[in-house]
């Protein structure tokens, strides 16, 4: 993988939550009632309006994140589009902006938490902040699956208050709908913009979007329509059960219109999703401030000091602790109107200068900005949303209005005193001035140049044929030392053909948490000496394989191995993904712990099940270093001609001998099955001689193999699914189970990759039928 190429790991949904669920916080939960009481019901313009603006800006920083997919955000586009000084101003304020949206969300959960604790909000507040603040330095994950699981919960409870509140609104509640006039509209906008903040985390985190031309766009705009029309229908709501003259007196509405829906149950699932949404938007926004925090030092915009990876932990936890301290400090204001307001208009500057920076890259065109998506609408909707943003902030109040006066001196003389002689960036600025000379106003309405979109071919592959003398392609999976080298070499073994040598990948992907973007945390791992090591070790052990065996091995020498060693937030996702660029056609394991149907079930691997398009093996190693007999139980299904390709390839290098077992009723005859054995593999076998058949008479087939294990000492014991089609379709059966258990030498499990056709189950449904009448040989299990 190349140095720049970072993993993309995220999906359409996993990006649609990270701005769905830090939106859907508590500026639902608790700014409703107040936005109701200072505006009545024409506070659902007030949502509308920032939800407006919010989409208009959703659509501009999708054109940017297409043409500059990293990590950064706002402030990597507004430097890169208005130059470092103006960045400056916007990087430190997304930073302070998430940082008080800490505060406003720690200021929420604190409520929600003295409603059934004997604490007061602001200790509550505090408490959990200082708990967040720990967990994100310690570099506990929270994954894309749980982050989906938040919002879908939300969604379900906030989705049922709507559905069932819909038949208790008293539309007379609504008169008058503009009781003060249309004045207070504008500023209950700048008051509950902060309900919006989030979206824009989604651009944050654009390099580790799967398909960006696509996803980005459909999750920035979206995100913002699904949770403005949410807000907008909660407001109608509570507006339509409460009288406008009692709506101030009510201390959280939400909880009492839920109360009054569906009394205590209601009232407790509402208190349940503002603990869950204030806790995962607390959460999302301090993981979100340590990457502005790193981006800003990749520029050197703010020191390296700031941006440091904990050696062990993996997180920036420098940046982590300044954050959390100030959210913590910011909670002394002790008021949930002024930490809205200020954490709204630090990000509304930000916002109007994305805008005015998507104007500023298209009339520019620079080289470097090529962008797969256009926002509609060039250039007014950008111009009428930056002028929405300010507007919004004049009507913001005296003190939200100080904030940002203070943030913008602040930021540009740190950026004359710290960063005007570091910072060395390229930016659109030189290119818009040329353009704007030569074209005027002209350079606004001039067509945009369209750039072709790269969509990566998904192959679904086919049925690879059995065939032991062709070479592979085979990725292995490295996250023990102490198992690298029997891996690595039993790779090799399956990798190297008759006469060709294959390729193995060893993979090694470190797991980050989330708080660290990737290329922070890339360059802390770019060797592993354990397995430098292990492939110097193979290297002369096939060497010296090669001169005792003269040219029987000689292929096995030809066999490439090469090491991958990246990070990942998601290290299974991630050997997925790593195993298709390899281009492998199988994936290598190793398993700590018993094998058994639960434990495979119930860990990730059956991730790696579901989504792998290649063959699978799972190693239970107990030693490597001489392999004389290999045991192969034989059912005749998919995975067992599998497990007898990698039996012979391995005797083919080792010299060892493949038992072919086959386990059948005490009624039948041993000599005939035999006889059938031999034939029904012949064409798998070819010309290897080294193949011996078995057959074991018992009541069961775990017992014939049982028996067999105890007749022999065997080195190596591969075995395939059994009754892949039962069990609710997981990977390995009863009869693995026993296998893996009971011998005492290495077990592989292994798993061919087939396409989920139509035709494939028929087969192995019938298999399944003959075993059940008793139209096979075998015994029942």
């Amino acid at each position: 993988m190349a140095q720049d190429d970072l993993r993309r790991e995220l999906g359409f949904w996993d990006a649609l939550t990270i701005g769905a669920g830090t939106m859907i916080g508590a500026g639902i939960f608790l700014l409703a009632g107040v936005a109701l009481e200072l505006t009545g019901p024409a506070a659902i313009f007030s949502y509308l309006a920032a939800g407006i603006v919010c989409m208009i800006t959703a659509a501009s920083a999708a054109e940017l994140a297409t043409g500059m997919p990293t990590s950064g955000g706002d402030y990597y586009f507004v430097s890169r589009s208005l130059g470092p000084a103006l960045g400056a101003i916007s990087g430190v304020g997304i930073w302070l902006s998430l940082t008080f949206a800490i505060s406003f969300y720690l200021f929420g959960l604190g409520e929600y938490l003295s409603q059934f604790l004997p604490l007061t909000p602001f200790w509550g507040a505090f408490g959990g902040g200082l708990l967040l603040t720990a967990i994100n330095v310690y570099g506990a994950k929270e994954s894309g699956q749980m982050q989906v699981i938040v919002v879908l919960t939300l969604m379900g409870i906030l989705g049922a208050f709507c559905g069932i509140g819909a038949f208790y609104i008293e539309w007379e509640n609504f008169t008058p709908f503009f009781p003060f006039g249309g004045a207070p509209v504008a500023s209950t906008t700048a008051l509950v913009f902060v309900s919006f903040l989030g979206f824009v985390k989604i651009a944050a985190v654009a390099e580790e979007i799967k398909n960006p031309a696509k996803n980005l766009p459909r999750t920035l705009i979206g995100s913002v329509a699904l949770v403005t029309l949410l807000y907008v229908i909660i407001l109608l709501v509570i507006g339509g059960i409460f009288p406008q003259e009692t709506i101030g007196e009510v201390r959280d509405p939400l909880t009492q219109a839920a109360r009054t829906l569906a009394g205590p149950i209601g009232a407790g699932a509402i208190i349940f999703a503002g603990l869950l949404a204030t806790v995962s938007s607390a959460n999302a926004s301090i993981m979100a401030s340590s990457r502005i925090n790193l981006a800003m030092a990749r520029d050197r915009m703010v020191p390296n000091w700031l941006s440091a990876i904990h050696e062990t932990l993996l997180t920036p936890h420098r940046a982590i602790l300044l954050t959390g301290v100030l959210a913590l400090s910011f909670l002394l204001i002790e008021s949930l109107e002024q930490l809205a307001k200020i954490a709204s208009v630090l990000q509304l500057y930000s916002y109007a200068a994305l805008n005015v920076g998507c104007v500023a890259l298209r009339v520019a065109q620079p080289d470097w900005y090529e962008p797969s998506y256009r926002t509609p609408g060039f250039p007014f909707a950008q111009g009428l949303a930056a002028l929405a943003c300010l507007g919004i902030i004049l009507y913001s109040g005296i003190f939200a209005q100080i904030a940002i006066v203070v943030l913008i001196v602040a930021s540009l003389a740190w950026y004359a005193a710290w960063g005007r002689s570091r910072v060395e960036i390229e930016h659109a600025v030189p290119e818009f001035r040329a353009q704007w000379a030569e074209q005027g106003w002209g350079a606004l309405t001039a067509p945009a140049t369209e750039f072709a979109v790269e969509v990566p071919e998904v192959l679904t592959p086919g049925e690879r044929a059995i065939n032991a003398g062709t070479p592979r392609r085979v990725a292995v999976a490295l996250a023990n030392p102490a198992h690298e080298h029997d891996l690595l070499q039993l790779g090799r073994y399956i990798a190297t053909g008759r006469s060709e040598g294959g390729r193995v990948a060893g993979i090694h992907l470190v797991d980050v948490p989330l708080q660290t973007p990737l290329r922070s945390a890339r360059a802390q791992f770019t060797e592993r000496p354990s397995l430098k090591q292990a492939i110097a070790e193979l290297a002369e052990e096939a060497e010296a394989r090669s001169s005792s065996n003269g040219t029987e091995t000689v292929s096995l020498n030809d066999t490439e191995i090469d090491s991958v060693i990246d990070v990942a937030h998601d290290v299974f996702g991630g050997l997925i993904d790593e195993t298709q660029a390899q281009e492998s056609d199988m994936l290598l394991m190793g398993w700590q712990g018993g094998f058994n149907v639960g434990r495979i079930y119930n860990s990730p691997i059956q991730r790696i099940v579901r989504d792998l398009p290649a063959d699978l093996g799972i190693l239970k190693n107990r030693g490597f270093a001489s392999v004389d007999n290999i045991l192969l139980p034989w059912g005749g299904g998919l995975h067992a001609q599998l497990g007898l390709e990698i039996a012979l390839r391995v005797a083919r290098i080792t010299g060892a001998t493949v038992n072919l077992l086959r386990v059948v009723r005490e009624d039948v005859d041993a000599e005939q099955e035999k006889a059938a054995l031999a034939e029904t593999v012949t064409d798998i076998v070819g010309d290897d001689n080294n193949v011996r058949y078995l057959v074991q008479q018992a009541d069961s087939v775990t017992g014939g193999i049982d028996a067999a294990l105890d007749e022999r000492d065997y080195d190596f014991v591969i075995i395939g699914a059994s009754r892949e089609w039962s069990l609710r379709q997981v990977l390995f059966g009863s009869i693995p189970d026993v296998v893996a258990d009971r011998a005492d030498c290495s077990v592989l499990m292994v798993r061919r990759y087939v396409p989920d056709t139509l035709s494939v189950r028929a087969v192995e449904g019938v298999k399944r039928l003959k075993e059940r009448i008793g139209f096979t040989t075998s015994p029942e299990e």
